[in-house]
């Protein structure tokens, strides 16, 4: 019986080293990356070219349930739309939001429009009368009127739509640097921004946003930009099957893949991820743009749980994805390589969900073992590196935001933000076994 426990703490110990050193080494792998992607700057745009020079670019902000938002969003547009920034900035409300109690989205914003004429007929406001699931109404709303309103564009696949959300404050150098990707990469119709994750400034943001603005901002420099340039620059199978996609908010679009694949995706929620895995599955390249969409984090713990759950479940929508684009003849991949992008992508959610209980399971034996007396350097060692895991991102620095932050902000906050995101991957995956709601009528920022 004493040899039985010895042996199955051994075993554990023995699993708990492993796991420790596995996570150790992603994380260095990790700070390797967010160094490269930190020094990622945007470059000039001067002699763009012809190309840059013909291209629309029309922004597209939907929203639902958006009244804290809606006065500062319309003030932020309408600058870029003021200083030539862009051609033209569409707000897309939806009659989904009509029953509710107090003015809503689309009555704020007709009063933000009014109050201030300025540079409005670049600046107008739609309102969707389709019930959809999914905001692609709302977007394929605004490509209508941008085809109308830039025809010329749209005819010489000069017009390209920007789709953000309620939140995001692009930065000014972000259409400047598109305008010069355009003229410099004729043949690719998707671009993807990368993203800075802020706290919002508002009543109610604690701890929980402060780590995840960490967590996400740390996530997107160390995974998506090594992910996006791996698959953007060959043409190898381990390319073409490399996991990226773009995100929903700092994507731009020329009209014509539009056309090519039908408008906005419909058949699942998370338009951004199955736009660009559509993109991917068609043989088509994600342009990486190096300006940053600055977006913000849910305020709260509950928030932020329904927001994972909510992307979780878009994560587990690749399979659909495939069928609707053979379904659509849009699949160029041959199956193999289709299998191994699925395989690639399905590890996204799988690691995100298990990592918090094989980590938090692993220093809970090494503690009991520690606790019990029978610890020993190496399992000091051991109960170190798990614990360090979610700490690390937040030693560094990665906006100027986080720099004001503080240190131990940052650390705090990454200890309070790192397992609430792990709870949402189990009912992410129960819903999805279960085929149940996509997500939440309003995904929670």
């Amino acid at each position: 019986m004493a040899s039985d426990t010895r042996t199955r703490s051994s075993g554990a110990s023995l699993a708990a080293g492993v796991l420790a050193t596995a996570l150790v080494a992603r994380r260095a792998r990790e700070w390797r990356q967010v160094r490269r992607s930190r020094a990622l700057h945007a470059l000039p745009a001067a002699g763009a070219g012809s190309a840059a020079d013909a291209a629309r670019v029309v922004c597209v902000v939907p929203m639902f349930q958006e009244t804290d938002l809606a006065e500062d969003t319309v003030r932020f547009w309408r600058r870029l739309v003021l200083d030539k920034t862009v051609d033209a900035v569409v707000l897309v409300t939806t009659v989904k939001e009509s029953d509710q109690a107090g003015p809503t989205t689309h009555a704020l914003l007709e009063k933000a429009l009014a109050a201030d004429a300025a540079g409005t007929d670049s600046l107008v406001l739609l309102h969707c009368q389709e019930v959809c699931p999914y905001r692609a109404a709302q977007l394929d709303l605004a490509v209508e009127w941008a085809r109308e309103r830039f025809t010329t564009a749209a005819e010489t696949e000069s017009l390209w739509i920007g789709v953000y959300n309620a939140d995001s404050r692009p930065q000014p150098e972000t259409f400047a640097e598109l305008r010069k990707e355009i003229a410099a990469a004729p043949d690719v119709r998707l671009f993807q921004q990368l993203v800075d994750y802020v706290i919002p400034d508002r009543e109610g943001s604690g701890k929980v946003a402060a780590g995840n603005a960490v967590l996400q901002t740390w996530w997107t420099l160390s995974h998506y930009v090594s992910r996006n340039t791996q698959g953007h620059a060959g043409d190898t199978v381990w390319s073409r099957t490399s996991p990226h996609s773009t995100f929903g908010h700092g994507e731009f679009i020329r009209s014509d893949f539009l056309d090519f694949i039908g408008g906005f995706p419909r058949y699942a929620y998370a338009d951004g991820l199955l736009l660009g895995w559509v993109a991917r599955l068609a043989g088509e390249p994600i342009g990486l743009l190096k300006s940053r969409d600055i977006a913000e984090v849910p305020r709260t713990a509950r928030d932020l749980v329904l927001q994972q759950t909510a992307w979780l479940r878009g994560l587990l929508n690749f399979g659909v994805t495939v069928a609707w684009c053979r379904s659509q003849g849009l699949l160029r991949l041959p199956d193999a390589e289709v299998k191994l992008l699925r395989a690639r992508h399905l590890a996204i959610p799988v690691a995100w969900g298990l990592s918090t209980a094989a980590v938090t399971a692993g220093l809970a034996a090494e503690l009991h073992r520690v606790i019990r007396g029978r610890s020993s350097a190496a399992g000091l060692a051991r109960v170190a590196a798990l614990a360090s895991y979610p700490v690390l991102p937040g030693l560094v620095a990665t906006t100027q935001q986080q720099r004001v932050m503080g240190l131990g902000r940052r650390v705090a906050g990454v200890l309070a933000s790192w397992p609430v995101e792990g709870l949402a991957f189990w009912p992410a995956l129960h819903g999805h076994l279960r085929h149940g709601q996509q997500a939440p009528a309003k995904t929670p920022r």
